[in-house]
């Protein structure tokens, strides 16, 4: 654990969700062989949960030597029930069961050695291809399913599991480096805007939930912020006026009185054809009745690799993270984390104050209220824009017995067994 732990701090970036659960972290003292004691420069209540997730997963000292690149591609000895046998990047991964597994968690219905020898987890980007795989038996599990493929999976012969989302309410956020987000009354005018509700019954036809704040309401943590979500396009309209937009042209678009300038937000993305896009459509038309022109333009991975989160050519971006703890919000909302922190290299520092004070204590009401003061506080500012609580859906062969997941609705391969 000791050198484990270490190595998180040397990575630095390379390994920015581990230092994000390690903030604060001093070093790791062994008394003796069953007890690490873990010290940090101050309170980090979020520990405990982030030292069971994957991120803080135990690997093999032959293994943290190793260049952090031949890591990534598979060379890696961990401490799960699986080991790797062969990874091929961008297509699969295969595990072969480590015969002598024992350690199992408490959280675990099986805490022997896996049931099945061999997984072989194949990436299957398309939802079309990856729901057909799934419906056909090509495949025994499908994950990660996407909301249009949903009708096809229902009346398949499949088990189906549609568990809510826990951490980030799936958003847009806005770059307030960008001119046009650098006024607040723009910032605030885009979640009165937005109808949510129609988002989640036309888009995901009720595989999602209207976002009622930052976190999703399955996240501990969470708090009911609905009031500060309400669709009023009226109250919309009244922001962009504040801002200076109150020329409308004849198609609906406003300008700015002083300057001409379009009130133009502009989004690039990649996803052609999909859910998202659907969504983004949505927003289009929603937000043009405002006087908004939101510009979207598809674009490949590959163009927009040459972008940060932190130089961008356009004015917001989506981030979703997953996590059972509120403490997600530190690492999205703060400027903390370069690569991972929306606001790094441009702190609000009324925000960082807040989403701090979720580590300084471990008492549930006083944590549950930091998590409600650092949302309403992102939320009034117009620093985010939550859209829906999204489903994790997976579907699973009859043959197996079910789909086990874990606290973060991953699958717990471990735990899967045959039917009968």
């Amino acid at each position: 654990m000791k050198n484990n732990f270490d190595r998180i701090i040397r990575l630095g970036s390379l390994s920015y969700i581990g230092a994000s659960h390690l903030r604060g972290y001093q070093r790791t003292e062994t008394p003796d062989a069953h007890t690490a004691v873990v010290v940090f420069d101050g309170p980090n209540a979020q520990f405990l949960q982030a030292a069971t997730t994957q991120t803080l997963g135990m690997l093999a000292d032959a293994t943290l030597g190793k260049d952090p690149k031949d890591v990534a591609r598979g060379d890696v000895i961990g401490s799960g029930p699986y080991v790797f046998s062969e990874y091929r990047q961008g297509q699969y991964v295969l595990l072969t069961r480590r015969e002598d597994y024992a350690w199992g968690s408490d959280a675990r219905s099986n805490k022997g050695p896996a049931r099945f020898r061999t997984v072989r987890a194949q990436f299957i980007p398309d939802p079309t291809t990856l729901a057909g795989a799934v419906t056909s038996g090509q495949v025994d599990i499908g994950t990660m399913l996407d909301v249009s493929t949903l009708a096809g999976i229902k009346t398949a012969d499949l088990h189906l599991s549609q568990v809510p989302g826990k951490g980030i309410s799936t958003p847009l956020i806005p770059f307030i480096y960008r001119p046009i987000f650098q006024d607040a009354h723009v910032r605030r005018a885009i979640n009165a805007a937005t109808d949510r509700q129609e988002i989640a019954d036309r888009i995901y036809q009720g595989n999602a939930k209207a976002a009622t704040g930052l976190l999703t309401a399955a996240t501990p943590g969470s708090a009911d912020l609905s009031d500060l979500l309400r669709h009023d396009p009226d109250r919309a309209v009244a922001e962009l006026e504040q801002a200076g937009y109150t020329r409308v042209d004849a198609d609906g678009y406003r300008h700015h009185e002083d300057t001409g300038e379009p009130l133009t937000i502009v989004f690039m993305y990649t996803g052609s054809g999909t859910t998202k896009e659907q969504m983004l459509q949505l927003l289009q038309n929603q937000w043009k009745k405002v006087g908004i022109r939101f510009d979207l333009q598809p674009r490949t991975e590959a163009q927009l690799s040459d972008y940060t989160l932190y130089d961008a050519p356009y004015d917001l971006s989506t981030w979703s993270q997953g996590r059972a703890d509120p403490d997600v919000l530190r690492v999205v909302y703060s400027s903390f984390y370069e690569n991972q922190s929306f606001f790094f290299g441009h702190p609000i520092k009324e925000v960082d104050e807040a989403l701090l004070n979720l580590q300084s204590t471990t008492d549930p009401a006083k944590r549950q209220q930091a998590s409600e003061d650092a949302q309403r506080l992102l939320l009034e500012g117009g620093y985010s824009f939550p859209l829906v609580d999204a489903y994790t859906s997976t579907a699973a062969s009859m043959r197996l017995a079910g789909i086990p997941l874990d606290a973060e609705n991953k699958l717990v391969a471990a735990d899967v067994a045959l039917s009968g």
